[in-house]
């Protein structure tokens, strides 16, 4: 078996550090009314990897007892829109870029820590996905079924 590449190690361990259960490449936390989920995803092409970022909404969701697959989830995006700048990202998961595996996985940490974390405290439950308007945020997409539950006004 290959040794993990320092994107790997970094995702794995900024998983283990924020209570998410890893299965392979992909990250689940159960939340009070979500389910984050992550996912490092490799390009088809090899060399570069993804993260994607997602929310399974349980109150929309079906079987309790299946996990979602990132694909499935009801509001999803990618790490790059999170970044303030996307470059030192796209760096990072740049495989053929020469950058030792261990500042790799150090700056990938960082890097989650900083951006993701913090934007995970806001999903927690619908009323936080609200009041920080996931609805109509750039560049996230959001299942028409959830589209009512999470209008800022849920009378409308």
């Amino acid at each position: 078996m290959a040794p993990a590449d320092g994107a790997t190690v970094g995702f794995r361990a900024w998983g283990k550090a924020n209570g998410f259960i890893r299965k392979g490449t992909t990250l689940r936390r159960d939340q009070a009314e979500t389910i984050a989920v992550v996912n490092l995803q490799g390009s088809q092409w090899g060399g570069r990897y993804y993260v994607n970022v997602a929310l399974w909404l349980k109150t929309l969701g079906g079987d309790s007892d299946s996990l979602p697959y990132e694909h499935q989830c009801h509001l999803r995006t990618r790490l790059g829109y999170l970044v303030p700048d996307e470059r030192e990202l796209l760096e990072l998961l740049d495989m053929a870029n020469g950058i030792d595996a261990g500042e790799r996985a150090t700056r990938l940490q960082r890097l989650l820590d900083e951006y993701l974390t913090p934007m995970l405290q806001e999903t927690d439950t619908i009323a936080l996905l609200r009041e920080h308007h996931y609805a109509s945020r750039a560049h996230w997409l959001v299942r028409g079924s959830a589209q009512p539950l999470l209008a800022t006004d849920p009378s409308t």
